[in-house]
């Protein structure tokens, strides 16, 4: 007789089973080990900065919600297993399914226990994973409030779709997957064990599956019940197809509603039906999946086909009537959301020929205090000259600030300055300063607040009012004042944005100081011997060869003083030198996360951290100010907003950060972090008072976690600005949503485009830019973040402009809407003033000398009843080798009226166009040659009437070519080149419409 049974599989040896159990063992306990060095490590770290409730607070919240979740769908798994396991028949009829299981049922039977066991673990594992993930919306869940304001349809808080439906939607996911996962679980057991089979004689199923089985399907449809109920709120945050923005429109909240409605009903109905008839009326799952089916029927029926009926037999045609209030809401939710529910409009009126003399006599302050010098391109020349060594650097955008100070005349001025910090760049390090030894314990900080007020040009680069190095290595050209008119205390730079990597400062007691410093100054120079003099009282602080070296006393730092703390990071920066080295000893600490936005996220992990950092002098310290913004992407009815597309511009990327690519549509500037320099300590700033997301988090950490406005110092308020990303978002926002009708809304006839970098090398929207200056309505200058908008597909033309600011400690924005006169755009200006005929004139002669023309920003201010214009010309000579040269600001355009003014100096530049003005020259924008666009070829112009068959059709198109071009005369002599557009556009369809005259007279 045959033996039936199957042939053994290859077994391995005890030898072998040893090594596999060592190598699963050694992987688990590597993989152990690393979690907890790095868990430690990050403890240490947040216990230095002063914010280790953060880190204990997401441990312990995560720690909790992976046990609740594992143990929660661990039971459930294992409840399930168990009751299929007890239920299961005692015996099974004879088939070859069940001779197939047989095996199975053989290798599991006596170890049930553990299957069941090791099952549930894993899907709890899983579970657990997923739970601990989402360890914000679960505290925000626990501490949101209420944010008073309702959404206009479903008249719920705001609250509700921030803090608490995120977590309701992951509940009722978890719930979804119990419920699949009980039933598979279920299923198997009772198919192993014959309780179901799909074939023989006699019942399919036993009567314990069919019941089982039933009350999960019908506790499935009590979820979907749920998720229906739920799904209500989100109609309100959802795109709408028909207007392309966010929030349900007509057919979303009256079909889809409805819709919602019923099938809440139908499956509350489909399963009680299901648990009535599953104790034995119905011997099979008959009647769980017509259940199953009433509900998907009515879900297509009710929740497809009847809301695109409505859609396209309601909606489509009429648009605006159906969608308008709808659209309404959005445009109120989306203004609130950005934090522009009490934006200033006001119309600003441009005269066709504005008072020039106007900027002669401005007494705003506005022409005086124009900005010369551009903070992207002048990085360069501070780089060189105020780099004594080569490691030094800028950023590649500097920023600018204002700061009061007293001048060399005794005069106390507040003044734009551009301002940046010395920082050492890792990329600028020779082959022996990259040794591990010299870059982490040497050469560990820069050196300087660099300060130039942003008017004062000499020789064609920045005039050095602070952080000056006078050294051998520097020479300024004389170009720097003889003190420093901003005092610094600490000017050293531990933490900032060049340099990352870790430094490892202290030195044992009375030893020498190791850190290099900065070099000596000049023994030559008065002022530099003065320095000496300091440097030489200083503590901690030596002089070697042609160095300064000085040892770090900031704290702050994790302390590596013990052996046991130097592997700890020996592993995790997986460097053995941490073990090795001599540098270490009992003072030893270890700075690292030094680049300060990280060190704000990791401080706020809550935040959105802003992507321009700037450096500022407060009470003698150099620090960091850093924006920081709660988001949110479930605002009911608020339009959404892409963040990375919103603030992109030219110094994207160069110079600044990008923000992340993702939609939010909630946003405030709610806190001020500010970064010493010095010794990296976070102070985080309650700036947006009202924030209710802000509120959560704070509440979460023990309301302690943001210090109050009012504990902020009077020096420190003084640099606090408008801040760049939120401008940005807000100013992407009102190209649509600066229109308040819902019909004007939806149509899109009144929508703007953000104004285009006309001296960007590639496509890119303009920068907003920091002004000092008085806009319409102030009573006073301020230092305000100003763009402007032109016409969707009409890139000549000014329709707005905004504005910035801070008044009284709070945040002001203003919309200000062009209307009449020279509304030229930057763009057009720009291309007015590179056509004039001294510019371009110059252009050419640059081009022939082999120097490379880089124009800076392009300011348009409200001054008098016109625009004022500037842009400053830099220019930079290439050498053979392809090097360039430091900028020059070498001329500077101002445009007004339609003047170009064009000199060396700004004010001979405002003179030129005061005195044109004044003589009633013919504006530039008159003399310069039309565009393709604007003026009519000639040999577009329509030939006589005798050479073409003369019919009515022919003579008609002939008449409104004559009064088309009339009108473009016109519109010509006035200036006006909104209504010469549109007459261009009446004289092209004229000459469209007599072409097909001719060629249909022609044709007969």
């Amino acid at each position: 007789m045959a033996n039936d049974r199957t042939s053994s599989s290859p077994r391995i040896s005890r030898r072998g089973r040893y090594v596999l159990v060592f190598l699963v063992a050694a992987i688990v306990l590597l993989t152990v080990l690393g979690w907890a060095v790095s868990l430690r490590t990050d403890y240490l770290w947040y216990d230095s900065v002063g914010y280790g409730n953060v880190f204990s607070t997401q441990l312990w919240n995560r720690a909790g919600l992976f046990a609740a979740g594992f143990l929660a769908l661990g039971l459930w798994t294992a409840l399930n297993l168990w009751l299929a396991w007890k239920f299961k028949p005692d015996t099974w009829v004879a088939s070859s399914a069940s001779d197939n299981m047989r095996q199975y049922r053989e290798l599991i039977t006596p170890r049930i226990g553990w299957w069941i066991g090791g099952a549930a673990a894993v899907v709890g594992i899983f579970t657990g994973m997923n739970a601990q993930s989402r360890w914000q919306e679960w505290l925000l869940f626990l501490k949101g409030g209420g944010f008073g304001w309702k959404d206009p349809v479903m008249d719920t808080d705001a609250g509700f779709y921030i803090f608490d439906l995120p977590f309701l939607h992951f509940l009722v996911g978890v719930g979804f997957g119990a419920v699949v996962v009980g039933l598979i679980a279920a299923f198997a057991v009772y198919y192993l064990y014959g309780a179901i089979r799909f074939s023989g004689a006699g019942d399919r199923m036993s009567a314990a599956a069919r019941v089982h089985l039933s009350l999960l399907v019908a506790m499935f449809l009590g979820l979907k019940a749920v998720a229906y109920y739920f799904d209500r709120f989100d109609l309100t945050t959802q795109e709408n197809p028909v207007t392309n923005i966010v929030g349900g429109g007509f057919t979303e909240m009256t079909a889809l509603m409805n819709a919602k409605n019923a099938l809440i009903w139908v499956s509350v109905i489909a399963a009680l039906v299901i648990v009535v008839f599953s104790w034995g009326f119905i011997r099979s799952l008959l009647l769980p999946g017509a259940a199953l089916g009433l509900v998907l029927v009515t879900a297509i029926a009710a929740g497809g086909i009847y809301p695109m009926v409505v859609r396209s037999f309601q909606v489509n045609p009429n648009v605006p009537s159906k969608e308008g209030p709808y659209a309404q809401h959005t445009i109120d939710g989306t203004r609130y959301a950005f934090d522009m529910e009490d934006l200033e409009t006001e119309s600003f009126s441009l005269a066709s020929r504005p008072d020039a003399e106007t900027m002669a006599s401005d007494e705003t302050g506005t022409v005086e205090n124009v900005r010369l010098m551009d903070p992207s391109i002048v990085s360069d020349a501070f780089t060189q000259k105020q780099q004594p060594r080569g490691f030094y650097g800028f950023n590649p955008k500097l920023d600018v600030d204002r700061y009061t100070y007293t001048n060399s005349d005794g005069e106390q001025v507040t003044d734009d300055m551009v301002v940046g910090v010395r920082e050492l760049d890792p990329s600028r390090y020779t082959e022996s300063q990259q040794d591990w030894t010299v870059r982490h314990t040497v050469y560990t900080h820069g050196w300087g607040f660099v300060a130039a007020p942003t008017n004062e040009i000499c020789d064609g680069g920045p005039y050095f009012v602070s952080g000056i190095m006078r050294t051998e290595e520097v020479d300024a050209g004389g170009c720097e004042s003889t003190e420093d008119y901003i005092q610094v205390e600490r000017p050293q730079i531990y933490y900032g944005l060049l340099n990352d990597d870790y430094a490892i400062v202290g030195a044992p007691e009375g030893a020498d100081p190791r850190e290099f410093d900065r070099p000596v100054p000049n023994k030559g120079d008065e002022e530099a011997e003065d320095e000496l003099k300091d440097i030489e009282g200083e503590e901690d602080v030596e002089i070697v060869g042609d160095e300064v070296r000085t040892t770090y006393d900031g704290g702050g730092g994790v302390e590596v003083d013990t052996w046991l703390r130097r592997a700890l990071y020996a592993w995790e920066f997986q460097e053995p030198r941490f073990l090795l080295s001599e540098r270490f000893n009992e003072n030893s600490e270890l700075l690292y996360n030094r680049n300060v936005r990280e060190r704000v996220q990791k401080v706020a992990p809550f935040l959105t951290v802003g992507t321009d950092p700037y450096p500022a002098v407060v009470d003698g310290e150099v620090v960091w100010i850093v924006d920081g913004y709660t988001t949110a992407d479930n605002f009911p009815y608020a339009d959404n907003v892409n963040l990375n597309s919103a603030t992109q511009d030219t110094y994207s990327g160069n110079g600044t950060a990008q923000m992340e690519n993702e939609d939010v549509n909630y946003m405030r500037n709610s806190v001020k972090a500010v970064v010493n320099a010095y010794d990296g300590s976070v102070d985080l700033y309650e700036f947006d008072q009202e924030d209710p997301i802000l509120k959560a988090w704070n509440a979460v950490y023990g309301d302690d976690l943001v210090k109050p406005k009012d504990e902020m110092s009077q020096e420190l308020t003084e640099h606090i600005r408008y801040a760049s990303d939120m401008f940005k978002v807000q100013r992407d926002v009102l190209q649509r949503y600066h229109v308040d009708d819902s019909r004007t809304f939806i149509e899109g006839s009144e929508t703007w485009e953000v104004t285009k970098d006309p001296s960007a090398q590639q496509e890119s929207l303009q920068p907003a830019y920091y002004v000092y200056a008085t806009y319409p309505g102030q009573e006073s200058q301020n230092f305000q973040l100003t763009s402007n908008f032109t016409p969707r597909s009409r890139d000549n033309v000014m329709s707005a402009f905004m504005s910035g600011y801070y008044e009284d400690g709070e945040p002001r924005l203003a919309l200000y809407e062009v209307q009449g006169g020279d509304n030229s755009s930057v763009d057009q200006v720009h291309k007015t003033i590179t056509s004039s005929t001294q510019v371009a004139s110059d252009l050419k002669l640059f081009q022939q000398q082999n120097t490379t023309v880089e124009w800076g920003n392009l300011l348009a201010l409200p001054v008098g009843n016109g625009m004022l214009y500037f842009e400053p010309m830099y220019l930079r000579r290439e050498s053979s080798g392809g090097a360039t040269s430091l900028p020059v600001l070498r001329k500077m355009a101002v445009f007004y009226g339609g003047y170009v003014g064009y000199a060396d100096d700004y004010g001979d530049a405002v003179a030129d166009v005061v005195e044109q003005y004044t003589q009633g020259a013919p504006t530039d924008t008159e003399e310069e040659p039309p565009d393709e666009e604007e003026t009519p070829p000639e040999e577009e112009t329509p030939p006589d009437s005798g050479t073409v068959p003369n019919t009515p059709e022919i003579q008609e198109a002939l008449a409104d070519v004559e009064a088309a071009t009339a009108e473009v005369q016109e519109a010509s002599q006035s200036g006006d080149l909104t209504q010469l557009g549109e007459a261009l556009t009446k004289l092209d369809e004229a000459l469209k419409k007599y072409d097909e005259a001719v060629a249909a007279a022609e044709g007969e």
